[in-house]
């Protein structure tokens, strides 16, 4: 008679091997002999953590392994691998506690990729205008009496990504650790009062963010969306609007930029622009309030970028604002359009003058002169 494997019993037995392969860190010399292995050098578990090289032989080079100390690998990574060579762009990878292969880069690498990304953040600056154009026609065209359609949420929510650098939201922080960003707020994170919308909601890291936006353009969307008929723990970004209940995701939102602003950026981009633009507005003189009196005084525009951000100064200075922003705050182009912002807004404060058309136009001809370029700005 043929043995009958049952499915149940056969799914089990994958999902023990899985968990085994997953809770293996590297074992030990004698076990990586008999392990399939990429070259390359690898962790030991060992106490304290030892390496070897693929054939199991352990690392004793004081140099390499003054080098691996250096990536600072975090202790809880598993099947952590490091490249032998020292030039390489991907210097170490592992698995973290989620599952999730992770990289440690060399600096050469970190600088390469820096400095393309603030080459792709000019190209989405300049595409601003023509993207702010049309989140605006898609904003004026909502009924008030009606539940706003698909485009016109997805349009209040990049104004609001623009005007308040929120994070985007990830579906997954909000189902497993009741973190939020823009895109999976719930409708009591919102209180709105004629034209100021306050959100307080807890973020990444399950840092408190408390974030007020004062726009006279989204606010009739927003109190649409208030007003269906929904439980305060629902979406507020999803429309009631036939042909059905649809909710407006990252997705979504990213979906709107590529095609209306014509260039390839996420919704990131927009706290990196803004990060860039309060740099380099405090760096020309604009004004920014902060408790810590003792910061020097030419650290204060990654102080206020980060402010903005809900980061910390070491972390937007190294992912948000641009190198070139804090030395083009003196260009005498920047420093007259933030005196000309300043006049029209009636207040020297970042956070009002850094949304001034003319002194983000300025800030992106400095940054592109400054690049040897020409300005796209129109």
């Amino acid at each position: 008679m043929e043995s009958i494997v049952k499915p149940r019993q056969c799914r089990a037995r994958q999902a023990a091997g899985a968990r085994s392969r997953v809770n293996d860190t590297g074992g030990s010399v004698q076990a990586m002999r008999h392990v399939v292995r990429p070259p390359g050098l690898h962790r030991l578990s060992t106490r304290p953590p030892g390496w070897a090289d693929s054939q199991g032989v352990p690392v004793v080079d004081e140099a390499v392994l003054a080098r691996l100390g250096a990536l600072r690998i975090p202790p809880g990574w598993t099947h952590v691998w490091a490249s032998a060579d020292a030039t390489s762009p991907i210097q170490a990878t592992g698995i973290d506690a989620r599952g999730r292969t992770q990289y440690r880069y060399s600096a050469a690498a970190l600088e390469r990729s820096r400095a393309n990304k603030f080459s792709h953040l000019l190209e989405f600056a300049s595409s601003l205008p023509t993207l702010r154009h049309q989140v605006e026609n898609d904003l004026t065209r909502a009924s008030p009496d009606e539940p706003p359609e698909g485009p016109v949420v997805a349009a209040a929510a990049v104004r609001l990504l623009d005007r308040g650098l929120f994070r985007v939201g990830n579906e997954r922080y909000a189902r497993d650790n009741d973190t939020y960003g823009l895109t999976t707020l719930r409708r009591a994170h919102l209180t709105l009062e004629r034209d100021t919308a306050v959100f307080d909601f807890i973020g990444k890291e399950h840092i408190s963010h408390h974030k007020v936006v004062n726009d006279s353009t989204v606010a009739p969307v927003l109190r649409a969306l208030l007003a269906q008929d929904c439980a305060p723990t629902q979406r507020l970004f999803a429309t009631s609007a036939p042909p059905s209940w649809r909710r407006v995701d990252s997705a979504t939102v990213n979906s709107y930029i590529h095609t209306h602003g014509a260039v390839s950026a996420s919704a990131k981009a927009f706290r990196t622009w803004g990060a860039t633009v309060a740099a380099a507005a405090v760096a020309a003189g604009a004004v920014f309030s902060t408790t810590a009196h003792s910061r020097q005084e030419r650290l204060k525009p990654y102080d206020a970028a980060a402010q903005l951000l809900g980061n910390t100064p070491t972390v937007a200075r190294a992912a948000y604002v641009h190198p070139d922003a804090v030395s083009v705050g003196g260009d005498e182009e920047v420093v007259a359009a933030l005196e000309t912002a300043i006049a029209r807004q009636g207040s020297p404060l970042v956070e009002e003058v850094m949304h001034d058309p003319g002194l983000q136009a300025a800030v992106h001809t400095a940054l592109v002169r400054s690049a040897d370029g020409s300005s796209d700005w129109s």
